[in-house]
């Protein structure tokens, strides 16, 4: 899997064996304020949400956003 770059602040980690579970966390942190974190993360997964589908009760509509262009705007690709 190929991942977007982050800025320096912040890195991958998985919090099921090495391609499960991808979260991102602060890249400041110490090996034990990590190890703490990923640990709390491990324990309340179910908290989180890894798919937009996930969210229920929540319409997609309310996560997405649009962006507005001028009528004569043509995007550079």
């Amino acid at each position: 899997m190929e991942f977007k770059a982050l800025p320096s602040h912040l890195k991958y980690v998985f919090l099921e064996g090495e391609d499960e579970k991808l979260v991102i966390i602060s890249s400041s942190l110490t090996k034990l304020e990590e190890e703490k974190l990923l640990k709390l993360l491990k324990a309340n997964k179910e908290a989180v949400r890894w798919h937009i589908s996930d969210l229920k009760g929540i319409s997609p509509s309310y996560c997405m956003h649009n962006i507005n262009l001028e009528e004569d705007y043509k995007p550079v690709t």
